[in-house]
């Protein structure tokens, strides 16, 4: 338990210092930019990011009654990804919430915790797939950062073709699921990742309408590129919630774009804030649920 403490204390430490650090980046000026007016993309996000998490747990749902054989109610599983959504914000990594959907479906279920993880475990890297679907998608436009160089060291057709080879690793994915006891048809499998595709663009979509009030001007298959790494960086157990981490990794990426650095964290704040919001809903459901 005190190592427990202590790896939480330099998670809270880690997190605070980072957004301490970027909020010394920040010119409070643009601060002003931000008027009435942000409601309405921040509403949009909010809708959005509840499309995005409704199209989680139904495929947490399908994998669940394939694993099972049994059905399971959607609304049930579909309130433990919201109250895992409250969890995620200040549990370790962007995946803490993961761990008391386990623990709930465990107990509604009536099945191990073992089995219950490897179900939640299975449903979060078939999600992490979609997001690598995406990334290979950003790689169509070679829109990178410049800074970044990609292209001088890796040949034009791996970017052009990397869509491709994503999509034709989908067995070699499959067989590694089964190394877990998760298997399944390819037709609800390849459900399963367009689902994942189809809610990993929420973030992707977000960003963009939040880029495109402050009059940016970069294209859609930036954030593409962008959103995909976040999230990777993101997962990491190094943070509260990812807290920090996800406002430095987007942050540090816009401004590779030429974007002005605090127009960057205050986007990045906002995305956060539209998470925080999701957050409270899930805290209202958990206090239903209790």
């Amino acid at each position: 338990m005190k190592h427990f403490n202590i790896k939480l204390i330099l998670k809270v430490i880690f997190s605070v210092g980072l957004i301490v650090f970027l909020f010394f980046n920040l010119d409070f000026d643009k601060i002003l930019l931000i008027e009435v007016g942000v409601l309405l993309p921040f509403f949009i996000s909010l809708l959005i990011t509840t499309i995005s998490l409704s199209l989680m747990s139904y495929r947490w749902q399908l994998l669940i009654c394939h694993f099972l054989e049994k059905s399971l109610s959607y609304l049930t599983l579909w309130k433990y990804y919201f109250i895992g959504a409250f969890f995620n914000i200040f549990l370790p990594g962007a995946i803490g919430g993961d761990v008391v959907r386990t623990q709930r479906l465990s107990k509604h279920a009536d099945i191990t915790i073992k089995s219950a993880g490897i179900l939640t475990l299975s449903e979060r890297l078939i999600g992490t797939y979609g997001l690598l679907i995406l990334l290979s998608f950003s790689m169509l436009f070679l829109n990178f950062p410049k800074d970044l160089g990609l292209t001088n060291y890796l040949p034009l057709w791996i970017f052009k073709s990397s869509p491709v080879i994503v999509l034709v690793c989908i067995p070699l994915f499959k067989w590694l699921l089964s190394k877990f006891s998760i298997e399944s048809s390819y037709r609800l499998f390849i459900k399963i990742i367009a689902l994942s595709f189809i809610a990993q663009m929420g973030d992707v979509i977000i960003a963009y309408i939040f880029s495109h009030y402050f009059g940016l001007d970069l294209p859609f298959s930036a954030f593409l590129f962008i959103m995909p790494l976040v999230y990777f960086v993101t997962v990491l157990p190094i943070s509260l919630g990812g807290l920090g981490v996800r406002e430095g990794a987007f942050s540090g990426l816009m401004v590779l774009y030429g974007v002005d650095t605090s127009i960057a964290i205050i986007i990045s704040l906002l995305m956060y804030l539209t998470k925080v919001g999701i957050g409270i809903l899930g805290y209202i459901i958990y206090l239903r649920e209790k």
